[in-house]
């Protein structure tokens, strides 16, 4: 079975200021695309690992993938999107298509970036060849997307560590598929909730008892494939939103059955997503006063992860002006990461840092410290991680240790926004995580994987950027505005 192969991937979110170009990302093409997916947690990994037992031939394409942020420019999305499509007709008749997207790319001037490339690869090869397709769990699922893929599986663990055996199963949907052994019927439900990233993580309620219920659904005969979307809350598009997609085989009244009932039961838990999350000003304060060390404070706002800028300075703040001892913060500031390489170690240095990308991410600080360790920047991860990814880049990344409290604090400059998916972005430039007291991670549930096993105190943070958890119906256009409960905590100095 010749199978084509394409990953194309990034989290849009419509609040951040910098837009996502061509240049953002990071693109394989060919077999750089398996080499480089096969010893990872990715999808890609499992869609290798069910072509050997399945007996296909995968033929990769490309896999395009960029850090979240603004929307994709037009420029951008065409250019991949049409080497593609290229990549197709050079690779000649195919049995069928497995493609890696996230689910949640805005395009300038296309709301639903994933759905439309499925659109244009529909076109291309017409009704015949089936396609199959893996989504991010925070994926904003629209109908047309059902509409022209043959199955859709989405991943079920927030942070996200099953993508590999997700790729597995969508592989081997393909693969039945055209043997004809099975008929793929998918039905979509659209539950009329928002459903807060505060809420996504699926080791806890109220999520997870939703999505066990989904695993079981997978046991049951004739059903391929039972997913719940969380949605995407920072992309202001039509179908933002939670979504549950059913998948079985050649059994419509089935499909849309089991997806009704997981759709009620997304809807009958609303009333439990309330927030009561602290502000950077509390959370700072209760992390000082923890005797369970090191506390990690989760910066929701700043979450890299979903497309928020790394720089803002709420937490860095607080920890400064409540005179907090044994922390560390990494900011995204190439600017003063440079200035420090050209000081030099041990060299004092004074800098301005965070808040330069725009007003909403805070203002900038002025910090004097010593320069203490400089790297390039490059670090793996072997475990099972958000994300699935192994090798890493951060770019030049400087450790300057700053006065305060009784011992002081070290604040990690780096020069490439990365998500703080892996405790070695901080164990990388000589950071033992384990002599901290306080550990702050621009992240919502995602830095969870990594940091849960050497910390054993996490506190959510209610802080400002372009992910704040607050954000109300009056801030879109696009989206849903009805949606239960669009809930908004109390607007202070700390996130607004």
């Amino acid at each position: 079975m010749r199978v084509a192969v394409a990953g194309f991937a990034h989290e849009s979110n419509t609040f951040a200021s910098q837009p996502t170009t061509l240049e953002d990302f990071s693109i394989h093409f060919g077999e750089q695309v398996l080499d480089r997916h096969a010893d990872t947690y990715h999808e890609i990994a499992g869609y290798i690992i069910a072509a050997a037992d399945e007996d296909m031939q995968l033929l990769p394409i490309l896999s395009a993938n960029a850090t979240p942020a603004g929307p994709v420019t037009a420029a951008a999305y065409n250019e991949i999107a049409g080497q593609i499509l290229s990549g197709l007709s050079e690779l000649g008749p195919v049995d069928g298509v497995l493609l890696a997207l996230h689910g949640a790319m805005v395009v300038d001037g296309i709301p639903h970036g994933d759905a439309e490339t499925v659109r244009r690869v529909r076109a291309q090869l017409g009704e015949d060849v089936p396609i199959v397709v893996t989504h991010d769990y925070h994926a904003n699922v629209p109908p047309e997307l059902i509409e022209d893929a043959d199955a859709l599986v989405i991943y079920k663990t927030n942070p996200h560590i099953d993508q590999r055996e997700r790729g597995m199963q969508a592989a081997s949907i393909l693969a039945r598929t055209i043997r004809g052994e099975i008929r793929p019927t998918m039905h979509l439900v659209k539950p009329e909730v928002v459903f807060n990233i505060y809420f996504h993580n699926t080791s806890a309620s109220p999520m997870q008892p939703l999505m066990q219920d989904a695993i079981r659904l997978e046991q049951q005969p004739g059903i391929l494939a039972a997913s719940i979307a969380a949605g995407y809350q920072y992309a202001d598009v039509d179908w933002m939103g939670p979504a549950v997609v059913v998948v079985t085989d050649s059994d419509a009244d089935l499909a849309v059955t089991e997806a009704v009932r997981l759709g009620e039961a997304v809807w009958a838990i609303r009333q439990q997503l309330i927030l009561d999350v602290p502000t950077p000003a509390a959370a700072v304060e209760e992390a000082i006063a923890s005797d369970r060390r090191p506390t990690t404070l989760l910066d929701f706002g700043d979450n890299i992860g979903g497309g928020a800028a790394g720089d803002s300075t709420f937490v860095l703040e607080q920890l400064l002006e409540q005179e907090a001892d044994g922390w560390v913060v990494t900011i995204w500031d190439p600017a003063a990461a440079q200035q420090c390489v050209d000081a030099g170690i041990g060299v004092a240095v004074a800098l301005t840092v965070g808040g330069k990308t725009d007003s909403e991410h805070g203002s900038p600080l002025r910090i004097e410290g010593f320069v203490r360790t400089l790297s390039d920047g490059v670090y793996e991860e072997f475990e099972r991680r958000h994300g699935g990814a192994r090798r890493h880049k951060q770019g030049v990344t400087a450790v300057v240790r700053v006065p305060c409290g009784t011992g002081g604090g070290l604040l990690v400059l780096n020069s490439s926004r990365e998500s703080p998916n892996s405790i070695h972005q901080i164990t990388s430039v000589g950071i033992a995580p384990q002599q901290q007291k306080i550990l702050a991670a621009k992240g919502a549930i995602a830095p969870r994987a990594a940091y849960e096993p050497v910390s054993p105190h996490l506190i959510e943070v209610d802080s400002g950027g372009a992910c704040w958890i607050g954000r109300g119906p009056s801030s879109y256009e696009r989206a849903r505005t009805h949606l239960y409960e669009w809930t908004i905590p109390p607007k202070t100095g700390d996130n607004t």
